[in-house]
């Protein structure tokens, strides 16, 4: 069974071990803790690239472990929402038919805004009146806490041409539940990550602020992230990059992956990107005709190899062994990396792991899977990639 992600507003079920968390906070969020400040992300969002895609409203954010996310239901409440996404503690969702009324979840509700009223006209009536302003996804929001069945803390913010108005809301029974650390996370991790084109030919168009905010930062790390993500996004209907690599990087748009590589070469002064990667792969193509050969002299050459194979006791955690390809947390993130280390093409520690916490709970073949992905998928995935970026003339 195939790992994949889900888009739109359909169920995602992953299983996960919640992550041990810094101290929730005794108060209302401040500005501060949830402004998303792509150089001053924790350390969660920073490295996690399992993301909720919405394709409808081109946003995203990070899925945080051991949630789970379901369509809402509308309310009779006016105006009605045009989509109501919710996150809950997979167990609370699983168990949901027995529990005498809804936990506190977190939610997400998409309104529409054709008058472009400003946010604070989208508060409830039972809304405190202890606004904050502060900046979500590059864009003025409004935090306020309102209370009901739970006392709840709120952020509002507007899409980029002003046609939605968006309401993440997480309820809690204690100051310090962990849920309002999560919903932290959400709100941290959000963005708009698909806008409005100016080009007629197209009505959308990657957003890549973000990507260049953190290569400005020289935060090799969660750039990477990042252009996972923005990959991730381009591939959309087209496939599943993880298991389809040769079919799907067949139809990335050369103009994205012309930008992806401009935007890495220009933070790094070359150092990073696919024309860096390039030149690692003409040196090891030319060295020998042997198709493995070449991926494996290509990846030592960008430090993406390991000496020995990974143990079984890794001080990773993962229950996988044998692979002489580096996991994520084992890349060097600073300027003295090997050229051409950046974007990396590997599946990170937080899928492989997701995938073998599935294999606990019944999985057959999610262990197969991970060790799949963690080593011979390099073989079809490098090559496929350069025979698209050649195509594209990157």
């Amino acid at each position: 069974m195939k790992y994949a992600i889900a888009f739109g507003i359909s169920t995602i079920l992953m299983a996960g071990i919640s992550a041990q968390l810094a101290a929730i906070p005794t108060q209302s969020p401040t500005p501060e803790i949830l402004a998303a400040n792509p150089s001053a992300t924790s350390a969660t969002v920073q490295t996690s690239d399992i993301f909720y895609m919405s394709d409808r409203f081109g946003f995203r954010f990070v899925m945080p472990r051991g949630y789970t996310t379901a369509a809402g239901e509308n309310s009779s409440a006016k105006p009605a929402p045009l989509e109501v996404i919710e996150i809950w503690n997979q167990a609370d969702y699983l168990n949901r038919s027995n529990l005498p009324e809804t936990p506190p979840i977190i939610s997400l509700r998409i309104y529409n805004n054709p008058q472009k009223l400003p946010l604070a006209k989208w508060k409830g009536e039972l809304s405190h009146n202890d606004d904050r302003s502060l900046t979500v996804a590059g864009r003025p929001a409004l935090a306020y806490s309102s209370t009901g069945l739970y006392e709840s803390d709120n952020v509002l913010v507007a899409s980029p041409d002003g046609r939605q108005v968006l309401r993440f809301q997480v309820g809690y029974q204690s100051s310090s539940d962990r849920i309002r650390q999560v919903f932290q996370e959400v709100v941290q991790s959000f963005s708009f990550d698909v806008l409005p084109s100016t080009n007629s030919t197209s009505q959308r168009r990657i957003n890549y602020s973000r990507l260049q905010s953190l290569l400005a930062a020289r935060n090799w790390q969660a750039a990477d992230v990042e252009t996972r993500a923005i990959l991730q996004r381009l591939a959309g209907s087209k496939g599943d990059l993880l298991y389809s690599s040769k079919s799907v990087l067949s139809q990335l748009p050369c103009e994205d992956l012309r930008t992806v590589d401009q935007l890495w070469s220009k933070a790094s002064a070359g150092r990073f990107g696919y024309k860096a990667q390039q030149r690692l792969w003409q040196q090891a193509s030319t060295r020998t005709s042997n198709s493995k050969q070449q991926v494996e002299r290509f990846g030592q050459a960008a430090g993406w190899r390991r000496t020995q194979p990974l143990p079984q006791n890794n001080p990773i955690g993962l229950a996988i062994s044998g692979t002489q390809w580096r996991l994520d947390s084992e890349l060097n993130y600073t300027a003295t990396a090997p050229a051409g280390q950046f974007p990396w093409a590997g599946v990170s520690s937080t899928r492989l792991s997701e995938l073998l916490n599935e294999s606990s709970v019944g999985c057959g073949s999610c262990t197969i899977d991970a060790m799949n992905l963690s080593s011979d998928r390099y073989y079809n995935y490098i090559p496929a990639l350069f025979t698209r970026l050649k195509a594209c003339r990157v």
